[in-house]
């Protein structure tokens, strides 16, 4: 063992009764320890085809991600109309109120042709007159003599419901539930505002 009057550089030399073992050099401790892991410089692991990120102002602007829009901000949205405006409900009322006429045999379908878009007026006019020719055929079936009872009047084609609604400013469109005797149809139909008229695009009976 080293004494105290011993220095740091000297050797020492154990002997065993088997022989002696090899020499130990003992040396003085650095003046600082080596620097741990986290201390050393960061690795770069580059490559010729890695792209490099700009950390300039402009750089880190561009990598920003865009801003939320401002919830106080008035975004422009189409005008929505609730059920309908006072000018559609009149034009879809004026409109079924013919094709009611035209069903009951009051007018000839022709006359719907004046009420809807050009385009669209023939195919307006032949559901007008399948309908009324359907409602002919059920009144001549009911008038039809029974044995010795008295034939009955048939009644006519009214509206018992009518539900409408604007999906956009200047159309509106209809459903309406119709009643002959004991019959319930149901009938569908658009209208477009075309030169500061409403038209109608679509007439279906069912």
């Amino acid at each position: 063992m080293i004494g105290e009057r011993g220095l740091a550089m000297r050797r020492m030399v154990e002997v065993a009764p088997r022989g002696p073992r090899p020499s130990i050099s003992l040396r003085p401790a650095p003046p600082c320890e080596p620097p741990f892991d986290d201390e050393l410089e960061p690795a770069v692991w580059a490559s010729a085809h890695q792209l490099a990120l700009d950390w300039s102002p402009a750089g880190l602007a561009r990598l920003a991600p865009p801003p939320m829009p401002d919830e106080t901000a008035v975004v422009a949205r189409p005008a929505v109309v609730a059920g309908a405006s006072h000018d559609a409900k009149l034009a879809v009322h004026r409109f079924v109120r013919m094709c009611v006429e035209v069903l009951n045999g009051h007018r000839p379908p022709a006359q719907l042709r004046q009420l809807s878009v050009p385009v669209d007026a023939a195919k307006v006019v032949a559901q007008a007159a399948t309908g009324a020719r359907r409602v002919a055929d059920l009144r001549r079936a009911a008038a039809a003599p029974r044995g010795r009872r008295p034939p009955r009047r048939p009644p006519p084609v009214a509206v018992i419901q009518l539900r409408l609604c604007e999906p956009r400013p200047g159309a509106v469109e209809a459903a309406a539930a119709l009643v002959m005797g004991e019959r319930t149809w149901a009938m569908a139909l658009r209208l477009e505002l075309h030169h500061d008229a409403w038209s109608a695009t679509i007439l279906r009976l069912i």
